[in-house]
């Protein structure tokens, strides 16, 4: 049975060839397909699929170990990617069906990578403006999106929609049908090639064999999932700041008068900021792991229909103090591994301030202030109920 390690070793060599491209890429904007490839090609996306359609049947947290290295090389790609591994347990905690059983092959067997587009803008919060609607033996899907993230990286792209009768509907669409347009227009100063643009669907034709009903708002782990991959990203950023203040301390040579070493690398001052950078990645690490392995349980309770509500309220919970916990204790070390070095830390060509501006990005997604607020009513009040959040503008 193959080990995430044996999968990590396998893709050393991509993982190394993104990170050593990843500052670069980032200043020249540059989306790879081909790194997608790449990754699908070693086994990265199949890794939650169960064995019985060609995956690698990886528990949670054996897949987070491949994750979280992946995002230590590269935090956009990493991101860019999560769609598709929601999109699977998506498809993992679905019924059986011939939906089910054709994607988890496809996803499997032809490598495909999903990205998506379930997020609008201008709409009411809970209003869903794109449709998808039955014409003769096919459905045709029309509507716009926005952070539509790892759309440029994908092979098919997972939309939410709502069907003629008012219901949430998934939908499987091939990014290169006709009537699909994807613009690179995300924004952002940090998660630059996460692929968090504009998507346009104007009358694409979807295989009815392509769509999945599902109540978006119904009592699940999906949000907990969701932040799990945020967390994940978050993790590899934290250890990618340890390996590149290292690495910047071992190289420097340029030395103050009133320091305390020949070199920086045997000045104390600077050993004590290095360790206490490496001792938030060790804090990171055992944070995101305790949560992953408790999330692993309510995650195969779901899949097998035997999950609480009071589990599911709880992997919330613990969802939001991971969250709370992680994304300060990053934050706080991009910015405290500036202390190593003088103006040149901050050259452009090491991009080491890429590290704080993604995490402080990722930690934006969700703000976690109203993580703070659920967790205290919950602690001083009880009532915390499991469920999907919506977002939308007051018009």
């Amino acid at each position: 049975m193959t080990t995430p390690q044996e999968i990590i070793d396998n893709l050393k060599p991509v993982f190394a060839e993104i990170a050593a491209t990843a500052a670069q890429r980032e200043v020249d904007r540059e989306f790879s397909r081909e790194f997608a490839a790449q990754l699908s090609a070693g086994g990265f996306t199949k890794l939650r699929v169960p064995q019985e359609f060609g995956g690698l049947g990886f528990s949670l947290t054996e897949a987070f170990e491949v994750l979280v290295a992946l995002a230590k090389a590269d935090s956009n790609i990493a991101q860019g990617l999560r769609p598709h591994f929601l999109a699977v347990e998506s498809l993992l905690t679905a019924p059986d069906s011939e939906h089910r059983s054709k994607w988890l092959r496809k996803i499997a067997e032809e490598g495909v990578v999903i990205g998506n587009a379930l997020t609008e803008v201008g709409n009411n919060p809970g209003e869903l403006k794109t449709q998808i609607r039955p014409e003769r033996d096919h459905y045709v899907l029309s509507g716009t999106k926005f952070y539509s993230t790892g759309s440029l990286y994908a092979d098919w792209i997972q939309v939410h929609a709502l069907d003629e009768e008012g219901k949430d509907v998934f939908s499987f669409v091939d990014r290169d049908a006709s009537g699909v347009v994807l613009v690179d227009d995300w924004d952002g100063f940090g998660q630059q090639l996460s692929a968090s643009g504009t998507s346009f669907f104007e009358r694409v034709v979807v295989d009815p064999l392509d769509i999945a009903v599902r109540d978006y708002t119904a009592p699940s782990p999906f949000q907990a999932l969701a932040q799990s991959h945020h967390l994940s990203t978050l993790t590899g950023i934290s250890q990618a700041i340890t390996r590149d203040t290292v690495n910047y301390v071992q190289n420097r040579t340029r030395i103050f008068s009133h320091g305390s070493g020949e070199l920086p690398r045997f000045d104390p001052q600077v050993q004590q900021v290095v360790g206490e950078v490496k001792a938030k990645s060790y804090a990171v690490e055992k944070i995101f792991y305790g949560f992953v392995q408790e999330l692993d349980l309510v995650v195969d309770k779901a899949q097998a229909a035997t999950v609480s509500e009071a589990e599911l309220s709880q992997i919330d919970l613990s969802a939001y103090q991971a969250q709370l916990s992680i994304a300060p204790l990053v934050l706080s070390q991009a910015t405290e591994a500036f202390e190593v070095g003088g103006a040149s830390a901050a050259s452009k060509k090491l991009g080491l301030d890429r590290h704080w501006r993604n995490a402080r990005v990722l930690a934006n997604h969700n703000p976690i202030i109203y993580r703070a607020r659920l967790l205290g009513a919950d602690a001083l009040n009880g009532g915390h109920v499991a469920s999907q959040y919506t977002i939308g503008s007051v018009s």
